[in-house]
């Protein structure tokens, strides 16, 4: 009686987990599916648009493609026609809590480099989005990117100014705690732009003036998508 009623418990165990790794199953195909989606419309982000042209393209290293776990993620370089500006743009679409921690004041500094200062919420009222609600918003509208001025540790004379948020495509986020307040987002796509400038906080910034032409194009190629409809609160 005692080993007939331990077959019965581990049969109904199996049945469980077998149930459940199945709707993992379903579950995770359909992630990839909506992620696919995702990843075949960045071959229409456009490589030209006003003064911006792309010069360089490249995919990130398998191994860091593995780290982050990523479903795809391109680099890009971009040249102002008009001034001769370079910016560098890397575009990712992966899961919501890697994409979250890897921030340039984690991976950069100290390799070579140093956080001038701590980060600051900018915002791109250009890029066709509604405000996103947020408390610390201060009543402004548009797409949020965190900027941050990143120094090399053997020359003062010049900076990288970064720019990073995470976003749907067409709206862009620069939340406190992302990991936390989008962990209901399967996936979310990620944006990181480059430039180097100078130490004068006014001095030209070509990654911001590549922003505010830049977002209303990737708007327009996720137009049609519904990823905060699917998957936001």
């Amino acid at each position: 009686m005692t080993i007939t009623r331990t077959l019965i418990c581990l049969a109904f165990i199996v049945a469980i987990t077998l149930a459940a790794n199945y709707s993992m199953s379903r579950y995770q195909a359909e992630l990839m599916d909506s992620a696919t989606e995702y990843v075949e419309l960045m071959q229409d982000i456009p490589k030209e648009f006003g003064p911006w042209k792309r010069t360089e393209t490249s995919e990130l290293p398998w191994y860091a493609v593995e780290q982050l776990k990523v479903s795809h993620a391109e680099h890009w370089t971009y040249e102002n026609t008009q001034t001769g500006d370079q910016v560098n743009v890397s575009f990712l679409i992966g899961p919501t809590g890697r994409l979250s921690v890897h921030t340039p004041e984690h991976c950069m500094n100290g390799e070579g480099f140093t956080i001038r200062e701590g980060r600051q919420r900018e915002f791109f009222p250009e890029g066709g989005s509604q405000a996103d609600g947020d408390s610390s918003a201060k009543n402004e509208t548009g797409d949020a990117f965190w900027r941050v001025p990143i120094s090399n540790k053997i020359s003062q004379d010049y900076q990288i100014v970064v720019y990073y948020s995470l976003g749907t495509g067409k709206r862009w986020w620069a939340r406190e705690d992302p990991r936390n307040e989008l962990a209901n987002y399967p996936f979310v796509l990620k944006m990181q732009v480059e430039a180097v400038t100078g130490t004068d906080s006014g001095s030209f910034n070509a990654a911001r003036e590549f922003l505010k032409d830049f977002l209303p194009e990737i708007a327009k190629v996720y137009a049609d998508t519904d990823l905060e409809g699917r998957y936001g609160k």
